[in-house]
Parts: structure tokens; C-alpha cells; sequence
């Protein structure tokens, strides 16, 4: 895959990230999506370290990610009772 040299600006400060050109766009929003959850929890406590910010930030991101984790996965497991009751549904239909 063709890479590319990227920068991106977290918090002020810049990073030179190599990328599949094709994950370009993803990587832009992620640093985007990152400096501004950093930055909500900086304007918060602002005393706080960058690297102490970043941990929450991280934190809070994964937390996050987990949470829609254990949602999808509880609307597949409705998804397939509601397809077993489907089923079950034209089984009965099926035998007048």
C-alpha cells in the first residue's frame, strides 16, 4: 500500500505520522476528534499534565468505545431472537 507522511496538530503541538493513504481521512479525524476531547479536559483542569490529559482523554475514549461494544452486541443478540421468533412464526404459519 502507498504511504504518506501526514501531520497532525494535537493540543498545539505537531506529529509526523506515516499512513496508508487510503487511511488519511480516518487519521485527520481521529487527531481532530483527540485535540478537542483533550482539550475539554485541559480547559477543565487546567493545572493538569498533557500527559495526564492524555491518559483521561484516553480513558474516556475507550470507556466510550467499550460502552458501544456491549450496545452492539446486545442489538445483535435482539437482532437474533427477533429472527428466531420470525422463524418460528412461519413454521407455525406453515403447517395449517
Amino acid at each position: 500500500m502507498d504511504q504518506e507522511q501526514i501531520t497532525i496538530s494535537v493540543m498545539d503541538q505537531e506529529y509526523k505520522i506515516k499512513c496508508n493513504t487510503s487511511e488519511i481521512d480516518l487519521l485527520q479525524k481521529s487527531a481532530a476528534y483527540l485535540d478537542i476531547k483533550m482539550s475539554e479536559i485541559k480547559k477543565n483542569a487546567p493545572s493538569m499534565s498533557k500527559d495526564k490529559v492524555a491518559v483521561m482523554t484516553a480513558l474516556n475514549i475507550v470507556s466510550s468505545f467499550l460502552k458501544q461494544e456491549d450496545d452492539l452486541k446486545e442489538f445483535a443478540n435482539v437482532s437474533d431472537e427477533i429472527n428466531n421468533l420470525q422463524q418460528s412464526l412461519l413454521e407455525i404459519g406453515g403447517e395449517k
